[in-house]
């Protein structure tokens, strides 16, 4: 069900505005809404607040934001966050500013680790070039009194290469070398010695040339290349061994102050939440007014946070939704555990508007079914449930399993009822081994059976969804909504009897009946809705037409369990069969819930949710913090609390 919400404005002095957002804050409850944005009462005493951020908690937050990337992600402690919320600001500032020898020492380390990283890298790129290059540099003497330069040249450009070394051995009188080779990724690579005098004219007759050259480092000039290549060796040791020095130390700051700095971190960010939500309330020459939505069971808790924390100088007006506003209220649900799993699923599409019904509890008891109705074998549903129970076990505290669990759960065990009364186990296979015959009817066998099934099924559920549509209609006041759904509702009796006589089942009378009551249906369509309505009802129909899915994939899910059976029998060889087959119903497994999954739901979002959902719904987003929640005034009794 929908929680019902009241409309809540907090007023208190001016001088208070920060404690009554924090008090707001800790009771985690209001849905804010900015002053202006709706139809309350514009008094021309109030107007939109200009409080921001102090400057000592923007300062102290930048700070601790820095220790938080260094340290990475450690998580806070409760308690000390719950201490450090109690705080002024400018209490949270001191603590801050007593860290000013950690973020130093952090800096120092984090400048040490730059330098290592882009000695390594650069010492990474040399190593590189010497590797693709170890054919030559085995064959490059001594560099005594010479340059050096490594090129390498894209495969297309190979004949660069003796053009190079003619210019190169005019430049330098012959006194050069330039021994080339293949390297990987269709390039040439080559390495040129020329006297160290003529260096700035070697480049120059580099450049231009689709060349990419690379050059040695100062350091390891006259060095052979095979000296040159074990000391990059060396270097890179000795940078990693560095790295993992700084790293450690970092690492054991964070060990000593991570949860410290964690906890700062999320509360500053609490306060740094509360001066831009304060931002958007009223305030007046002596007056703060923050308004917005709660549920109505929290209006206690709301009053009771506030007086705890301002006094009995604040004051908490609250007022039930006037219709004209029912866009802007905000969407809680409070469905029973069970539900709550197909909450979800229910806003996945749009949220229902406020005072309209709940949609969840009727997806619930309808889509399990659907499910188990196309897969239908004892045996998928079986192996499901293992696979819930596997990963529940393999993943305890996912809260994404724990919202998937129920729905799955419950379509796990749809699907081997469906399985009994179809008589399946992984097909006819193994329910043939066992014994087990349809309680109900053959799939495979009564297809036609199995639509007239599924087309029932439809115009069940569409005509519950526009008799839930008429309901809300009537709910929310809307007369022409009503009119029009109930004009809905006699369109398809009235097609029904005109089908009926038309067959010839049926009198006379009733065909005529029927045909007046269409006629009637229509002008109240054509009234109510425009020529919307008369399109409307057509569509109705093929609403219900769709549900012919449901048979479609259930005779898909059969036939392919008897594909995956008979073809593991026609190998010849146990083994194989096996394989075979339990590759194939494996595929059908995942196939079958996954398709049925999504044929499901678009059975319900677009042929029964378009019957009664109004949707255009405000998520409800409460005002909260988990730090906030462990916080209570004065717990710790630390001094400087605001």
């Amino acid at each position: 069900m929908l929680v019902e919400m009241r409309r809540v404005d907090i007023v208190a002095a001016r001088a208070s505005a920060r404690r009554l957002m924090r008090a707001v804050h800790r009771a985690g409850a209001v849905h804010l809404v900015p002053y202006g944005e709706t139809r309350e009462r514009r008094d021309v005493a109030f107007r939109r607040s200009r409080s921001g951020p102090a400057d000592a908690v923007t300062v102290a937050a930048e700070a601790v934001a820095d220790l938080r990337r260094a340290f990475g992600p450690v998580a806070a402690s409760p308690d000390v966050a719950a201490e450090l919320w109690e705080l002024d600001d400018d209490a949270l500032a001191d603590q801050v500013r007593t860290l000013e020898p950690l973020r130093a020492d952090v800096a120092r380390l984090e400048t040490e680790r730059l330098r290592v990283t882009a000695e390594r890298t650069r010492i990474d790129s040399y190593r590189t070039l010497i590797d693709g290059l170890q054919t030559i540099v085995d064959r490059l003497p001594a560099l005594q009194g010479y340059g050096s330069t490594a090129i390498v040249v894209q495969g297309r450009y190979r004949g660069v290469v003796p053009l190079l070394r003619d210019e190169l051995e005019r430049l330098t009188d012959g006194r050069c070398e330039l021994i080339a080779a293949d390297l990987a990724g269709d390039r040439v690579g080559a390495a040129l010695l020329y006297p160290q005098r003529l260096a700035g004219e070697v480049r120059s007759l580099l450049g231009g040339r689709d060349i990419e050259e690379i050059s040695l480092p100062a350091e390891f000039h006259g060095l052979p290349f095979s000296e040159v290549n074990r000391r990059l060796v060396d270097a890179a040791e000795r940078c990693r061994l560095r790295t993992a020095e700084v790293e450690a130390e970092l690492a054991s700051l964070g060990v000593e102050h991570g949860q410290l700095v964690a906890a700062l971190d999320a509360v500053l960010g609490d306060r740094a939440a509360e001066a831009e939500a304060l931002g958007e309330a009223a305030e007046s020459e002596h007056l703060v007014m923050i308004s917005g939505w709660l549920p109505a069971g929290r209006l206690t808790d709301v009053r009771r946070a506030v007086e705890d924390e301002v006094g009995s100088g604040a004051i908490v007006l609250d007022r039930a939704a006037d219709p004209v506003e029912l866009d802007s209220v905000p969407v809680a649900f409070d469905n029973r555990p069970l539900l709550r799993g197909f909450e979800p699923l229910t806003t996945f599409v749009s949220i229902p508007r406020y005072g309209s019904l709940d949609p969840t509890p009727y997806l619930a008891m309808t889509l399990p079914v659907f499910i188990g109705l196309m897969v239908g074998d004892i045996g998928y549903g079986l192996v499901l449930m293992a696979l819930l129970a596997i990963a529940r076990r393999r993943w305890p505290r996912s809260s994404l399993l724990s919202r998937i669990l129920p729905v799955a759960v419950l379509a796990a065990g749809s699907t081997v009822v469906f399985g009994f009364l179809f008589g399946e186990l992984f097909g006819r296979a193994g329910a043939d081994a066992l014994g087990l015959r349809p309680l109900w009817f053959d799939r495979q066998e009564a297809a036609i059976a199995f639509l007239a099934l599924a087309l029932a099924i439809g115009v069940a559920q569409v005509t519950f969804g526009l008799v839930l549509g008429l309901a809300n209609a009537v709910i929310t006041r809307n007369r022409a909504l009503a009119a029009g759904r109930l004009a809905m509702l006699v369109g398809l009796v009235a097609m029904a009897l005109l089908l009926g006589w038309l067959a010839g089942p049926l009198p006379t009378s009733l065909g005529y009946l029927g045909a007046a009551a269409l006629v009637t249906a229509t002008a109240v369509l054509v009234a109510t809705l425009g020529m919307a309505g008369p399109i409307e009802l057509v569509g109705t129909v093929t609403n219900i037409l769709s549900y012919a899915r449901l048979m479609a994939i259930g005779f898909a899910s059969v036939m392919l369990a008897v594909v995956a059976n008979e073809l593991g029998g026609l190998t010849g060889n146990v083994v194989v069969g096996a394989l075979v087959a339990l590759l194939l119903h494996s595929l059908n497994i995942g196939l079958g819930f996954f398709d049925s999954s999504i044929q499901g739901l678009r059975l319900h979002y677009v042929e029964f949710f378009s019957k009664f959902v109004e949707p255009g719904g405000a998520r409800y987003r409460p005002f909260t913090s988990a730090v906030a929640a462990v916080a209570s005034p004065g717990r710790l009794g630390l001094a400087g609390g605001g």
